[in-house]
């Protein structure tokens, strides 16, 4: 393999670091310190090649509103942003090894900037930007292109957070040990170490909320889909909040048997817009998505639930809490399987933002959600 072909492949072994360069790839020995048995992956220092997937927008991708779904850009983003995980750790040799990939474990500020148009030319970006030592960061940018025009405009843009697993030979799932990043400079991996802690500590919180819901009667509490509308006064948390359910099928499964994330967050999204709507009597789209942590896996046959309630409003922008939820039908345990927060615009069918009803009787827990 020549060395073109090995830097594309990001399996360029480095030779001894140099003091500068032990600075940048093992400061503070947060990276470099591995066990015996993964020491053939210390020998390889990755570099952060671009990934980049390109997809034509057909007419079956497209809602009534003449605009893709969100879905479907979702299902793009998390697959471009697999191939960059599993294109980095490309060439490790594991005895009993069938195949690696990345668990998502959190996106943060999913940013729905421009809408995706029929017949545009997309080009999806990912990026590994940080690696720590079980879990790595992918920066994911989505252009559309006008093919009648050639212009080029930033649609979407998302960070997701994967930690590396590996699936044995008898079907066991280990995470597993990344080889280093190699970083321009000594800043970049420092302001990536701000980001790793950061989202370390609202995994952290989201996972003491998992455990709390470990017991079925504060997840009812909290999150209960049997609400009588017409004892609770409009504009109101509980008035407002909305839940969707769906089977989990094959096609949102991957190869394991397990839902991909682009399923969930999707039941998450329209239920977080039809919650909203609700509220504001009028059409609402989706801004932002702050931030996504997943929990628990979701199995192929599982009834997927995803609640929404309004935590805040705004002149023209409402906040929303989702979760969703996953019942096993043949057992009845209901498993807490993630949680996220959306910001949403109210506006008519031209765009133009209209006002938003503020909340009314928030009580003591709707206070501590805020």
């Amino acid at each position: 393999m020549n060395v073109s072909r090995r830097l594309l492949a990001g399996l360029i072994s480095l030779p001894k670091p140099t003091s500068k360069l032990t600075g940048i790839l093992s400061k503070n020995n947060r990276y470099l310190n591995t066990t015996a048995s993964l020491q053939c992956q210390a020998n390889f220092t990755r570099f952060a090649i671009p990934t980049i997937l390109k997809r034509f927008i057909e007419p079956r991708y497209v809602d009534i509103t003449g605009y893709v779904r969100n879905g479907e850009v979702l299902k793009m983003i998390e697959e471009v942003g697999q191939v960059a995980v599993r294109r980095y750790w490309m060439g490790d040799i594991s005895p009993g090894l069938t195949t690696k990939f990345g668990i998502l474990a959190g996106i943060d500020k999913l940013n729905f900037r421009q809408h995706l148009l029929p017949e545009d030319y997309v080009h999806l970006h990912a990026r590994v930007n940080y690696v720590s030592q079980h879990s790595l960061e992918v920066q994911v940018d989505v252009y559309a292109e006008d093919l009648s025009t050639h212009e080029r405009r930033l649609a979407n843009s998302v960070s997701i957070w994967y930690v590396a697993a590996e699936v044995m030979k008898d079907r066991r799932v280990r995470v597993m040990q990344l080889p280093p990043l190699y970083y321009e400079c000594a800043e970049d991996e420092d302001k990536g170490h701000e980001r790793y802690q950061l989202q370390r500590e609202k995994r952290s919180m989201d996972y003491q909320l998992y455990l709390d819901y470990k017991f079925p009667a504060r997840l009812y509490e909290d999150w209960n889909t049997n609400i009588d509308y017409k004892n609770v006064p409009k504009h109101c948390v509980q008035s407002s909040q909305m839940s969707l359910d769906r089977m989990v099928q094959t096609s949102d499964c991957s190869a394991l048997g397990f839902a991909t994330a682009s399923p969930i967050i999707e039941l998450m999204d329209t239920t977080a817009v039809m919650a909203a709507s609700k509220h504001c009597d009028n059409a609402c789209k989706t801004l932002c998505i702050d931030s996504i942590n997943f929990h628990h896996p979701v199995r192929i046959d599982s009834l997927l639930t995803a609640v929404a309630k309004i935590s805040s409003t705004s002149k023209h922008s409402l906040n929303l809490e989702i979760a969703a939820i996953a019942e096993d039908l043949s057992t009845g345990q209901r498993e807490f399987v993630a949680n996220g927060f959306f910001k949403l615009l109210s506006a008519d069918e031209e765009g133009n933002p209209l006002p938003v009803p503020p909340l009314i009787d928030v009580g003591e827990l709707e206070q501590l959600r805020l």
